[in-house]
């Protein structure tokens, strides 16, 4: 979450972009990332700790076949929604001293957009329902038609505040909301909704998100449409880009539980949908919200290429140091977590929950890398980064699926743990490629972390499974123990390993208190 020391780009008045000019009191693009940063993180940990809660329950009540329809329904829609709204934020913050004028034509796009992918859903759930042999995705399929219409509503007030910087308020809507849908979903559950109450919280919540947006905004509704061609055109190819690159990224999401239930079966795909959101709990919180942050500031820096490459790779590394051994302690924590907290039903996800949270450990820099060339309106780049990956790994899982037939779930779903090997090196290469000021590259971010992850994790993982004796409080014990273990052997090893990189940590630690009034100092940002 270290941003480089940035300063405020100096325009002329009628091209200052409105982020510019209201951005965060602390007067520099630095102070707007960091409290960016710590708003949205600290509202996605508190949205995180109140969603893994309410998992826990909900899987206390649902069964993993009702998982799995749920999944496959929200993957289907995947499919059939090539075009999402949030793309077509990214290509509008990709050009903060235009974005008032192309608003009002890109709103109307978008509707046309989730006209064609509501009625897309609508006929694809029944031949989903057949070919998977579950007669419910047709039912599911024509609930999950109302997602996108509340995404529509969320774009142009949600766009402003991004583009604005205004992460206050977006971490404090998307945090009040977050929190009812899960509860909604608890209370669902336990009347006896089965899949529903996976699917019709979100959908609602996400329509009062669009409503508190626009209260939060406090502006009109964008001008009506331009429909000349020099208007729409520019709108509609980068929207294009945009979103192919961002479909074919989430190619591999929508395609893993569609193999696992075409080769395995929606039980098998319930525990794959467990062991994602049990895997990417923490890292969620790292990667979605700086990477929410950044992208606009890194917009901000579009006339430097340097820079921005320079704030990538150095945020990207501390990032490491901090989601690295998070997702290696989640991995060696996972049995315990299985035993003590959930039914025996769900122990065919432990396997799953630990291969995914070591793939984690590399997916981070992901969102980080697609945040910065949507701000650089590399969409082509973007697209082709993409592509290669999930035809590589799509093709892996194939071949799983028709060989590994009496393990095909977790066949598919090592593949699809593996799959963040490849993209980020690749993405990281991709980002600061040609840029004379940056050095290191996909080395300098990985290795230091890692090492130090494994000197930490491993030995305290042997020391508790050895020392510790066996009986019912053992794994409570070691859900206490080894935490606290890592958490004090961790900096001593990455001291050692890499002390720039142990002094970063310091120093965002000292500008956290700082900024969060806990610590004073003398220091001019």
């Amino acid at each position: 979450m270290s941003i480089p020391k940035l300063r405020i780009v100096v325009v002329p008045p009628s091209m200052k972009p409105p982020a510019a000019s209201e951005s965060s009191g602390a007067g520099t693009l630095r102070a707007s990332a960091v409290s960016g940063g710590l708003w949205m993180t600290g509202q996605i940990a508190v949205n995180k700790a109140v969603s893994l809660g309410g998992t826990l329950l909900i899987m206390q009540m649902l069964e993993p076949r009702q998982f799995g329809i749920a999944t496959i329904a929200t993957s289907v829609l995947g499919v059939v929604a090539i075009l999402p709204p949030f793309t077509l934020t990214d290509v509008l913050l990709a050009k903060p001293d235009r974005l008032e004028r192309l608003m009002g034509t890109a709103n109307w796009i978008c509707v046309v957009v989730t006209i064609v992918t509501v009625l897309a859903l609508a006929c694809a759930g029944p031949l989903a329902a057949t070919l998977l042999h579950q007669p419910a995705l047709t039912d599911a399929c024509l609930l999950l038609a109302l997602r996108p219409v509340a995404e529509w509503m969320v774009l142009v007030p949600q766009t402003r505040l991004r583009a604005r910087l205004r992460f206050r308020s977006l971490a404090s809507i998307d945090g009040g909301t977050q929190t009812m849908a899960t509860l909604l979903g608890v209370g669902m559950a336990w009347i006896g909704c089965g899949y529903a109450s996976l699917l019709l919280p979100q959908i609602l919540f996400t329509g009062l998100r669009a409503w508190l947006y626009r209260r939060a905004d406090g502006r009109q509704q964008p001008e009506g449409p331009s429909w000349t061609r020099t208007a729409v055109r520019p709108i509609c190819v980068a929207y294009l880009l945009s979103g192919l690159g961002q479909y074919v990224h989430a190619g591999i999401f929508m395609l893993t539980p569609l193999l696992i239930g075409l080769f395995a079966s929606e039980t098998d795909v319930g525990f794959y949908s467990t062991a994602t959101s049990l895997s990417t709990s923490i890292i969620v919180v790292v990667a979605v919200s700086i990477g929410s942050v950044l992208q606009p500031v890194f917009a901000q820096l579009s006339h430097d290429r340097d820079r921005q490459a320079a704030a990538f790779l150095r945020t990207t590394k501390v990032i490491a140091a901090l989601a690295m051994p998070i997702c290696l302690l989640q991995a060696a924590l996972a049995p315990a977590v299985f035993r003590t907290m959930l039914p025996d039903k769900w122990a065919g996800a432990t396997l799953m929950t630990q291969a995914l949270c070591v793939g984690q450990m590399f997916y981070f820099p992901v969102n980080f890398t697609i945040g910065l060339l949507k701000a650089q309106g590399r969409f082509a780049e973007l697209f082709l980064w993409q592509v290669v990956q999930t035809v590589l790994v799509g093709l892996a899982m194939l071949w799983i699926g028709t060989r590994w037939t009496a393990s095909a779930g977790m066949g598919i779903t090592l593949a699809a743990a593996c799959w963040p090997l490849l993209s980020s090196p690749l993405g990281i290469w991709l980002a600061v490629r040609n840029r004379k000021s940056v050095s290191g590259g996909v080395r300098s971010v990985f290795a230091a972390p890692l090492i130090a992850s494994l000197m930490a994790v491993l030995p305290a993982s042997l020391a508790t499974n050895t020392f510790i004796p066996a009986g019912a409080a053992a794994d409570w014990v070691r859900l206490a123990t080894m935490p606290v273990l890592v958490a004090i052997v961790y900096p001593i090893v990455l001291r050692g390993v890499d002390r720039a990189l142990h002094a970063e940590l310091k120093d965002l630690i000292a500008l956290i208190l700082e900024m969060g009034g806990l610590r004073s100092t003398g220091r001019a940002r």
